[in-house]
């Protein structure tokens, strides 16, 4: 008997260390890799350069907008209160890869607390994070954004070199800031209302009965894009784009008068439109179509090609949300 309760003792003790021995293995150290290491990165950065939009008003006075956001993310209290040195290039190389035009350094000035620059267009910024800072902001100034070609895209690049303190860069280390100049009409635009007739041939006597591209245009339409071209006027995408214009039903694009333009007179809120892939392209017969800048609303009319199948075409469009 006593055999027998000293064999159960035994086996008790046994688990209970194997239960303890299990429990000092799960609490061993692993290796952490980099999650121990101060990561220095541009915030939605990439390897190669990502791509943000930063669209602007087509005006003469002084703007001031945020480029980038230099960041640290550490790995401690005691890291962010080390003293940290970056260096940042002013990557024209990058701005060029990604497709844009070089911001001419005369139209500009970039700005970075605790921030040098040494030399000019493709030069290097040293930046410091003192103790206690993990972000540093890069503002653009644009003094007059008139000087811009507003149917141009400008780019300026930020790429990260060096980082001390022990620190690792990140792969979230260049960026491309695309600057775009936009006038007061551009925007993303809802169809509200209207309507388009399409006819067999020259003129209204001469109807199409029951073409399903014929028909009322509104909400069933996709938006439409008006992209800034010009101080005054803006653009709108081809057949084949996003932000086009659809027949009655919004399914297929109205192909045929790729590069229309509007153009609105300040004085009077008056609208032309002409079309650069169709010279037949202009405002209806006797219309005067119209902007009203209260609503942010466009009322337009348009004929094209009054000598062959004529189309009549009208539209109310009304500003949705910047694009």
């Amino acid at each position: 008997m006593k055999y027998l309760n000293l064999t159960k003792s035994l086996a008790v003790a046994a688990m209970c260390s194997l239960i303890f021995t299990a429990c000092d293995k799960a609490n061993v150290a692993t290796p952490m890799g980099d999650a121990g290491q101060t990561l220095v990165k541009i915030l939605g950065g990439g390897t190669p350069a990502a791509i943000v939009k930063k669209p602007i008003d087509f005006v003469p006075t002084t703007f001031t907008m945020v480029g980038v956001e230099l960041r640290r993310d550490v790995a401690s209290e005691a890291e962010l209160n080390k003293t940290m040195v970056i260096t940042v290039k002013d990557d024209t190389a990058a701005v060029t890869a990604a497709g844009y035009i070089k911001f001419p350094t005369a139209w500009h000035s970039v700005s970075i607390p605790n921030g040098v620059k040494a030399g000019g267009e493709g030069g290097t910024w040293t930046v410091t994070f003192n103790p206690g800072e993990f972000s540093k902001t890069v503002y653009i100034t644009i003094p007059n954004a008139t000087l811009l070609n507003p149917s141009a895209l400008y780019g300026i690049g930020f790429t990260i070199l060096t980082a001390d303190a022990g620190s690792k860069l990140s792969t979230q280390k260049s960026m491309v800031v695309e600057i775009g100049a936009k006038n007061a009409y551009d925007g993303v635009y809802a169809v509200a209302s209207g309507f388009v007739q399409r006819y067999g041939g020259p003129g209204p006597t001469n109807p199409i009965c029951c073409d399903g591209l014929t028909g009322p245009l509104g909400p069933a339409n996709p938006d439409i894009f008006l992209i800034t071209v010009g101080a005054t006027t803006c653009a709108i995408p081809t057949s084949g784009e996003n932000g086009r214009l659809t027949w009655s039903g919004g399914v297929s694009g109205v192909a045929g008068i790729d590069g229309i333009r509007l153009t609105v007179d300040p004085a009077t809120n008056l609208v032309s439109s002409t079309c650069l892939g169709n010279p037949t392209f202009a405002n209806f017969p006797g219309s005067s179509p119209n902007y009203v800048p209260s609503t942010k609303t466009f009322n337009l009319n348009w004929r094209w090609n009054p000598t062959a199948t004529t189309r009549d075409l009208e539209i109310v469009l009304k500003y949705k949300a910047p694009r």
